[in-house]
């Protein structure tokens, strides 16, 4: 596991790690077990600050052509474009994204599959290897630096604002490090790496899109924008190339429909929602989900589930505890 060794070395607390070919190649470990294991590793540990070293010593070259491409990129913001837009390369089931509001810039990461909880040490891994980048420009200096992230401070295990000397906020709908925004035009130190031509990693992303399920690209993209924005059919079937009627018919032949996956997400998502935020109410769960009403949420998910929303709030306290 680049990047994870050398912090491990000495944590004789760990007594269960993948196996040496899982650690071989970054692609070769699946989502939610990398995830479950840099939650263990914290757990056995109790040092909440290795996923971010790990992250901010990540040899970027392990990442193949998309290392390259980071390494060879002349600036900061060019760096950091490559590594959102290509990210889907490397992680299925992600939202990421490169943002600028005013004077700041930020790159905020989630894991859209709801089904994947505790998820915080992937977020501090994978924010590091964003400050590597950022540190590159910047020579080391970190000044104006802030983050967000989904859990509450008491489920990160640690001080986390002591381990990435920057002000953090928690119970955020996503995982965030926002930075002055004149760090995107730094100079990068010159590397050896050759000039990397990204066109075939735009076309690596074109194949892997067209292998990827029809429902299973559709189910992230309501997943991605559950919360933030109108869901809508045709916007998501002008996203992927088609006409409202050429998703719905895709989406038959499959065996489903825009109706059917979007259910399947809010339930998903509301699960979720039970789970990471027991301070809201049903009702505002149900709004965070698109239901204007929340009897209509609450119809759902006792179809769904067999049981109402209440109901199943009150299992998971209960099991909790």
């Amino acid at each position: 596991m680049n990047g994870w060794d050398s912090f491990l070395e000495d944590k004789a607390a760990i007594t269960a790690r993948p196996c040496a070919a899982e650690l071989a190649a970054p692609d070769s470990m699946p989502l939610a077990e990398f995830v479950r294991f840099s939650e263990d590793v914290v757990r056995r540990t109790r040092d909440v600050a290795i996923p971010w070293l790990a992250g901010g010593n990540y040899d970027l070259a392990a990442l193949g052509p998309l290392g390259d491409a980071i390494n060879s990129a002349g600036r900061v913001g060019s760096a950091l474009r490559r590594l959102v837009d290509y990210f889907s390369l490397l992680q299925d089931c992600t939202d990421i994204r490169l943002a600028l509001e005013d004077d700041m810039a930020s790159v905020s990461y989630r894991i859209l599959d709801p089904d994947i909880w505790p998820r915080h040490h992937d977020a501090m891994f994978t924010l590091g290897i964003v400050s590597q980048i950022l540190k590159r420009g910047t020579r080391g200096h970190w000044d104006k630096i802030e983050f967000a992230f989904e859990a509450e401070s008491h489920e990160m295990r640690g001080d986390i604002g002591k381990v990435v000397c920057a002000p953090c906020t928690f119970g955020a709908d996503t995982n965030q490090i926002r930075f002055p925004a004149a760090m995107l035009d730094l100079a990068l130190p010159a590397t050896q790496q050759a000039a990397c031509d990204v066109r075939h990693l735009t076309r690596s992303i074109v194949t892997k899109r067209r292998e990827t399920p029809l429902v299973d690209r559709l189910s992230q993209m309501v997943l991605r924008d559950l919360n933030s924005c109108a869901i809508e059919q045709e916007r998501f079937a002008r996203e992927m190339g088609m006409s409202s009627r050429t998703l719905r018919r895709k989406l038959t032949e499959q065996g489903s429909s825009f109706q059917q996956v979007l259910d399947e997400c809010r339930m998903r998502q509301a699960v979720f929602e039970f789970r990471v935020r027991p301070d809201l109410s049903i009702a505002q769960i149900a709004l965070r989900l698109g239901y204007a009403e929340h009897s209509n949420f609450t119809r759902a998910f006792h179809r769904w589930s067999g049981i109402s929303p209440q109901a199943y709030r009150a299992q998971l306290a209960s099991t909790a505890h």
